[in-house]
C-alpha cells in the first residue's frame, strides 16, 4: 500500500525531484521506510534518480503490468470485478475454465505476463512471449447455447475499439476471430464454455495481442502472417493503458450484448474485412471455396460457393485469397 502511494506521488511529481521527507509526509511513514519501498520499486524495474538534498524523480517505467495500475479508477459494471495477475501461467484460459467450475464472479479477469502452453483455435499451440497481452474473462451470460459466439464477436468489437483508441491504427476483423491490422494478424479471441442442453454455465473468453514483443519470438512462417502494435504504431504501446480501455470497451459491448445483440452484430459487420472476398474455409472436414456473403443472425458465415449453393459456417478457418 505504501509503495503504490510512493509511486503515484513519483509518477504526479515528474518534472522535478520529492524530498524523502516530503514522501515520509505524505505517505504517513519513516524516511528509512521511504527508502526501502523505493528500493524495492527500483527492483521491480522502475527507474528512480536520488539526488542529495533534492529527493527522488521517477525517470522511466518498466513494461510491467500491475494490478494496482490496472483496476484503479477503471468504473466498470461487470468485467473486472475481480482481477487477478499472474507472472507465468499454463493458459489463462484454462486457469479461468477452473476458476469459473468452483464459482468465479462473473467478470473475473485472469491475466498472466507469459503463458506456457497458450491455447489458439482447433488445438493449435498460441506461442506467448513477454511484451503482449494474454487475458481470459468469465462470464455467465443468460442466453441460448446457439448465441454463444456472439460473445466472441462482441470481443472482437472491444479489441479492435481499444486499439483504436489507445495507438490510433486502423483495425478490420476477419471471420470468426482475428483482429488484423494493415493486413496482419495482431490478435486472436477463443471462447470456451462449459453448457448443459439448454443452459450455459459459464463462458470464458480469451484473448491475446501482440504488443511490444519482438518479431523475431515467433517462428518465420507465423511471423509473415503477423504483426504488432509496436510495430503498427511505430513506437511502444502502453499496456497498461490499452489493457484498462480494453476492459471498459469489453464491460460496455458484454452489456450491450445482453440487452440488443444486433448491436454487437452492426459494428461486427462494420469493421469486418471478410464480406465480399473470394475465401476458403478449412477446420471443417472439407475444403470449401466461395465468396463470403455475410453473416446471420447467429454469427455463422454465409458462403457462396463456386456451384452458387449457399453454406452456413458455424466454425472454421478462413484464409483470404488474393484477389
Amino acid at each position: 500500500m505504501y509503495k503504490d502511494k510512493i509511486l503515484y506521488r513519483l509518477r504526479s511529481f515528474r518534472k522535478g525531484f520529492l524530498s524523502g521527507e516530503e514522501l515520509a509526509r505524505r505517505t504517513g511513514i519513516s524516511r528509512t521506510m521511504v527508502w526501502k519501498h523505493i528500493s524495492s520499486l527500483r527492483g521491480q524495474g522502475f527507474t528512480i534518480e536520488a539526488v542529495p538534498s533534492q529527493g527522488y524523480r521517477l525517470a522511466a517505467e518498466p513494461d510491467l503490468l500491475r494490478k494496482q495500475d490496472i483496476a484503479s479508477g477503471l468504473k466498470i459494471k461487470v468485467i473486472g470485478r475481480d482481477i487477478q495477475l499472474f507472472t507465468t501461467l499454463v493458459s489463462t484460459n484454462t486457469a479461468a475454465m477452473e476458476l469459473a467450475s468452483k464459482g468465479a464472479v462473473e467478470g473475473t479477469v485472469i491475466i498472466s505476463e507469459m503463458q506456457t502452453g497458450g491455447k489458439g483455435r482447433l488445438g493449435r499451440k498460441w506461442i506467448s512471449p513477454k511484451g503482449n497481452l494474454y487475458l481470459s474473462i468469465i462470464l455467465r451470460p443468460a442466453i441460448p447455447t446457439h448465441k454463444a459466439p456472439l460473445i466472441t464477436m462482441s470481443g472482437a468489437v472491444a479489441v479492435a475499439s481499444a486499439i483504436r483508441s489507445v495507438c490510433g491504427v486502423a483495425v478490420g476483423i476477419k471471420w470468426p476471430n482475428d483482429i488484423l491490422v494493415s493486413g496482419k494478424k495482431v490478435c486472436g479471441l477463443l471462447t470456451e464454455m462449459s453448457a448443459e442442453q439448454d443452459r450455459i454455465r459459464h463462458i470464458v473468453l480469451g484473448i491475446g495481442i501482440d504488443v511490444n514483443m519482438r518479431p523475431d519470438e515467433l517462428p518465420p512462417d507465423i511471423r509473415a502472417l503477423t504483426t504488432t502494435l509496436s510495430e503498427a504504431k511505430g513506437s511502444t504501446v502502453n499496456r497498461t493503458v490499452l489493457l484498462r480501455q480494453l476492459l471498459r470497451d469489453m464491460d460496455h459491448w458484454y452489456r450491450q450484448f445482453l440487452v440488443q445483440d444486433a448491436d454487437v452484430l452492426a459494428e461486427w459487420k462494420k469493421l469486418n474485412v471478410t464480406f465480399g472476398r473470394r475465401i476458403t474455409v478449412s477446420g471443417t472436414g472439407e475444403l470449401l471455396e466461395g465468396i463470403a456473403q455475410g453473416i446471420d443472425e447467429d454469427g455463422r458465415l454465409i458462403v457462396k460457393q463456386n456451384n452458387g449453393v449457399l453454406r452456413l459456417i458455424a466454425a472454421g478457418d478462413v484464409t483470404i485469397l488474393k484477389r
